[in-house]
């Protein structure tokens, strides 16, 4: 779930040639890594280039990589999730996308497949590790998605890949958070009693009513909830040089979180230029993305 706060040229970018985003690494019939229970198929509908590609499959490439390959991409996007969520909040989005975009998500450790792994409590680390994991997608051109506070993992991970092996991606995509030097507003979530997380999550769409009476699945996610909420909510901006790339932050219509100042306050964190763009749904469009949604992101990956 979300933190809430209530950027001509784009620097080195590695190898840029004629490569697409499915020639490195893996191909598209690589095994699905020990561990996981089969690829999860995606709905969509058929289309050529530029409409929607239809289905497609994640694969687990490692402990941090779930991918959808794509032999004819042009562009990798690399995605990450809100707090208190993993790589199956972008399932959907490989079929809304073209063909000519390949996902690929991140799973943070503490959830879904990684359930038995400790939720990060170390920024640095998680960073550093994420970056890692990411190194051999990156010699591709890629973007970056990061929705919520993984806007936030997104601005610092952009950060880490130029800044510690010198490739950029082509463009950071700021879903639903305000920019990272905004301090938080409102209750501090993970010091709040579980009924009352549960309430402020649920209020802000991020648990449908139907799952907050079984009990199993509330004790398998309040701990995850705690553990990135504060992780996140102590997160603290260090001032750096701008992006060399650009920034478009996506919001929901009916998002009453992040607003447009929120949004616009993206454009002290690139050089290049910052727009902001509304889509249809809430704080959390990105569960249940439209296809309007979706075009609007592919525009914001493609026209850069």
């Amino acid at each position: 779930m979300s933190v809430t706060g209530s950027h001509s040229t784009h620097g080195a970018r590695g190898t840029h040639g004629k490569q697409t985003a499915s020639d490195t690494p893996g191909t598209p019939g690589a095994q699905t890594a020990p561990g996981t229970h089969g690829a999860q198929t995606v709905p969509g509908t058929p289309g050529a280039q530029g409409t929607p590609a239809g289905p497609a499959a994640f694969s687990a490439e490692s402990r941090w990589i779930r991918r959808a390959a794509r032999p004819s991409a042009a562009l990798r996007l690399i995605c990450l999730p809100f707090a208190g969520g993993g790589a199956s909040v972008f399932a959907d989005l490989p079929g809304l996308l073209p063909e000519s975009v390949e996902v690929v998500a991140v799973q943070p450790p503490g959830r879904e497949d990684r359930s038995r792994e400790d939720a990060p409590g170390d920024l640095g680390a998680l960073v550093r590790a994420c970056a890692v994991a990411l190194r051999p997608y990156c010699t591709v051109p890629y973007a970056l998605y990061g929705h919520c506070a993984g806007a936030l993992l997104a601005y610092e991970v952009a950060q880490t890949m130029g800044e510690r092996f010198g490739v950029w991606p082509r463009t950071l995509v700021a879903g639903a958070q305000p920019a990272p030097h905004l301090p938080p507003s409102g209750p501090v979530l993970h010091e709040l009693p579980d009924a009352e997380l549960l309430g402020v999550v649920r209020a802000r769409g991020g648990i449908p009513d139907a799952l907050l009476g079984t009990p199993a699945f509330l004790a398998f996610l309040l701990p995850v909830l705690r553990a990135d909420f504060r992780l996140w909510e102590r997160y603290e901006y260090h001032a750096r040089p701008p992006l060399p790339v650009p920034v478009t932050t996506l919001r929901g219509r009916d998002d009453r979180l992040v607003g447009p100042r929120d949004a616009q306050a993206w454009r002290e964190h690139t050089s290049v230029g910052a727009s902001d763009r509304l889509v249809d749904g809430g704080h959390y469009f990105i569960k249940d993305m439209s296809l309007d949604a979706a075009r609007t992101l592919a525009e914001a990956l493609l026209t850069q």
